[in-house]
């Protein structure tokens, strides 16, 4: 461009000259495209080379804050040299080679060690995984910008070459370091990794043994079990070691339990504090409020607070532990069982008393005796003497027949339960029947002692609820403004379907033949089925439909937190009751997630939900729009907060206060005493009149005075009325003005705001009941339309006529 801008002009005659002028500007635009070409593949190449820096430097800063946060690789080292020394340990017991009598119970607890185990290696194994591939992907990142050709090609400048030399090898010793980080934590994260796979290897390998072992087992275990050769090690092993080493598995096997569930633990731990606080809260306002006698033994959960809540969470909040071994179990059953016999305290008379002690201590007794590993003479006579106390404690109840005496009649079956199993456990002791006598033994008493425990979950569950709807008339942020007339006074029917099914479930895990129907009900649900080209399982379509129940009943049970107010009649109050106003759109946003969970869950293909959808597209369009139209209304209430739950409103005429905005209508508890149920639609297309955001209600009265009477003094009056009443807004201002000469009066109309709409009756009533008393002291007359009769004497035989004319009723003449 520069050399085209010095060519001069062509001479204007000369053919030669024009010819020779073209070719010479033919010559230099080749030339200054050449140029061009040029200096924009340098830019690009710069531009380029620009890019690749930014990114290695980048990649750099990233790999070395991920390295200094990286694993504890000793500790992942350690931890793997610890397990594998404990390995030995966890087997003890369970070689056929060096026993000749398996229990159950060891094959189980050695079982669930190495699950333990292996849960805790995965977890690490993940972290490592994860940590590995990251250091890949770091280190191939990294070497494919070396790589770049781009990089390496050099300006042609000396000076610029250069600095570009020196700001690559300033980048080389920048990396080096990082480099070498990678290639140390490749190799050192690979050799981790795999012993990682192999440590993984031997455990799955050895729970499938033990799986092995345990189906051997009890596919025998209706045989006899006792070796009849008296130098066998089931006689002469020594007790005391039976107790160390049965210990010292059971305390590894609770261990690992608590570190892989520990957040489980804080939960439920929290759990127990936050029921304490709303049984304690409840205590504190039942004795300020002096509506219920908290000594009554009906109302025991209040006498107990903390010893309740621990009774309460742990009768529900066990089911949420995937797999507890039976130690976990047998500490929360022995922490609440104290805590009910602490309870039980002055509540149940001797009889029942003692009952409960010797049922918690035996429970207690059969759960250490559970815990013995390997088996021994010693331990068989022990099954044998507590079967045959269970025997005899349940012959006793029956014989002395006080169960009219219980507090809960319910208990009687479990008492039933107890002595069947222990006579059950008894006889296959003497049969020969280890395991099973052992299995029989502990479930019985399991049986009784849980049963109770979930008895008394329930009855204190119900005398909480109960209380707290006598107490407590309105949400209160001490009890995380629960709305104790939507949850109700006793625990739902469903609660109790949960708790019997777990108390089967408790039971059941005594016996191997029940953990392996479970298998197989779980084999059959989970395997895959075929309709079409759809793929599909039963646990699949289960898995959908309880997430499914599970996000409706989540939605259903926020409405407990949403207020059921009477009128709302301040801002304050406006706000504290506004989430149910919102509550619509929690719901719809809780519905919406488990449907997706659902949906995610159950392996459905998501692209079938657009198959729903155009089906729902046709329903709309045919039959729905009404629904949808509800619907949207209800999503514009709620974001608009045009009205809220609690307003005052008015529809059509009628008043009332808004009670819920749901997905198709909203609830008004109208004044007259119904509840109307009005679709959203019509809310928003039909007038509505919310008094609670207005500035309160207009009151007008018309006040008439006789004629002749003193107008100020009568104003200063109805003034003094209005500034007496604390209902009355002092802003807009009260106003009194006479409007009119009547035939009969002067009026004079009171113009006022009421604060509370609720109020306006009883302000206009105690306005005329206080004018009339003011007005009868200071002599004014409120005067009241009268007639005037004229009676009129005329001859006789004619008509008698009565004439009438209106006079004013300052006006007493008659004639």
């Amino acid at each position: 461009m520069d050399s085209l801008a010095k060519v001069n002009a062509p001479p204007p005659v000369k053919v030669d000259s024009v010819s020779v002028f073209i070719k010479q500007i033919q010559s230099i635009g080749t030339d200054e495209y050449a140029k061009s070409v040029s200096k924009f593949e340098s830019r690009k190449i710069y531009l380029r080379q620009h890019d690749l820096i930014t990114a290695f430097k980048d990649e750099n800063f990233k790999v070395k804050a991920f390295l200094n946060n990286g694993l504890n690789y000793s500790e992942i080292r350690k931890k793997i040299s610890d397990f594998e020394e404990l390995i030995p340990m966890i087997l003890l017991g369970t070689d056929e080679h060096t026993l000749e009598l398996h229990t159950e119970r060891n094959l189980t607890v050695s079982t669930s060690i190495f699950r333990e185990i292996l849960g805790e290696l995965n977890r690490e194994k993940s972290k490592v995984d994860q940590f590995a591939s990251q250091i890949r992907r770091s280190q191939y990142f990294l070497d494919s910008i070396s790589a770049e050709e781009d990089l390496y090609l050099f300006p042609t400048d000396s000076l610029e070459t250069r600095k570009y030399v020196f700001l690559l090898s300033e980048i080389a010793k920048e990396s080096q370091p990082v480099q070498d980080s990678l290639k140390f934590y490749n190799g050192k994260f690979d050799t981790l990794q795999t012993s990682l796979n192999e440590i993984i290897f031997d455990l799955n390998t050895h729970i499938e043994n033990l799986e092995f072992k345990r189906k051997n087992l009890n596919s025998t275990i209706f045989k006899y079990e006792i070796p009849s050769d008296s130098s066998r090690l089931f006689y002469t092993r020594n007790f005391k070691e039976t107790i160390i080493n049965s210990f010292a598995k059971e305390r590894l096997n609770l261990l690992f339990y608590l570190n892989l569930y520990s957040t489980r633990i804080v939960v439920f731990n929290v759990l127990i504090l936050v029921s304490w606080y709303f049984l304690f809260r409840l205590k504190r306002r039942a004795n300020k409020t002096q509506e219920l006698n908290t000594t009554d033994d009906a109302k025991i959960v209040l006498k107990f607070p903390f010893l309740s809540a621990i009774v309460i969470i742990t009768g529900f909040f066990q089911f949420f532990f995937p797999n507890p071994p039976f130690i976990f179990h047998w500490i929360t059953w022995f922490a609440a069982s104290i805590s009910l016999t602490l309870i039980f305290i002055g509540f149940l008379n001797r009889f029942w008393m003692y009952f409960w002690v010797f049922t918690v201590l035996v429970f207690l007794a059969s759960g250490l005796e559970n815990m013995l590993l390997f088996p021994s003479v010693i331990e068989r006579y022990i099954i044998a003497s507590m079967a045959a106390i269970g025997i005899l404690f349940w012959l006793f109840i029956s014989w002395k027949g006080k169960t009219d005496e219980l507090k809960e009649n319910r208990i009687v079956y479990f008492i039933w339960f107890m002595g069947v199993f222990e006579l059950i456990s008894l006889l296959l002791n003497i049969l020969g029947r280890f395991n099973l006598s052992k299995s029989f033994l502990v479930a019985g008493y399991i049986g009784i002692v849980v049963g109770i425990l979930l008895l008394w979950t329930v009855r204190l569950i119900n005398q909480g609820l109960t209380i707290a709807t006598k107490v407590y008339h309105s949400q209160e942020k001490e009890l995380f403004f629960i709305n104790f007339d939507k949850l109700g006074n006793k625990a739902p029917g469903i609660f109790y379907t949960f708790l019997t099914f777990g108390w089967t479930i408790l039971v059941g895990k005594n016996f191997y033949s029940f953990s392996q129907i479970s298998l197989s009900v779980s084999e059959f649900l989970s395997s895959e089925r075929m309709i079409g080209s759809y793929q599909f399982s039963i646990n699949g379509l289960f898995i959908f439909f309880v997430i499914l129940f599970v996000s409706v009943l989540i939605s259903k049970l926020l409405s407990i937190f949403s207020a059921d107010p009477d009128a709302v009649t301040s801002s304050d109050q406006r706000k504290r009751v506004s989430f149910g106003s919102w509550l619509l759109l929690v719901q719809i946003f809780v519905i919406s997630m488990g449907l997706f969970l659902a949906f995610a869950a159950s392996g459905i293909p998501l692209d079938r939900i657009t198959i729903i959808l155009g089906a729902l597209g046709v329903g709309i369009g045919l039959g729905l729009q009404s629904l949808v139209n509800n619907l949207v209304s209800g999503l514009i209430l709620a974001f608009e907060n045009t009205v809220k739950v609690g307003d005052l409103i008015e529809v059509e005429g009628k008043s009332g206060i808004m009670k819920s905005i749901g997905f198709r209508s909203s609830v008004v508890n109208m004044f007259e005493g119904s509840t109307a149920i009005i679709p959203n639609g019509e809310l928003i297309s039909k007038q509505l009149i919310n008094w609670t955001t207005g500035k309160g209600r207009k009151l007008s009265v018309v006040i008439g005075v006789a004629y002749g009477s003193d107008l100020e003094k009568v104003n200063h009056l109805l003034h003094k009325i209005l500034a007496e009443d604390s209902r009355i807004r002092l802003y807009p201002a009260p106003r009194v003005v006479p409007v009119e000469f009547s035939d009969s009066s002067i009026d004079i109309e009171v113009t006022l705001w009421v604060n509370n709409y609720g109020d306006f009756a009883f302000v206009k009533g105690d306005l005329l009941t206080r004018t009339n008393e003011l007005f009868n002291q200071n002599d004014i007359v409120i005067p009241f339309p009268q007639r005037d009769l004229y009676l009129k004497t005329i001859p006789d035989g004619t008509n008698i006529a009565t004439t009438e004319k209106g006079t004013d009723p300052q006006n007493t003449n008659q004639g």
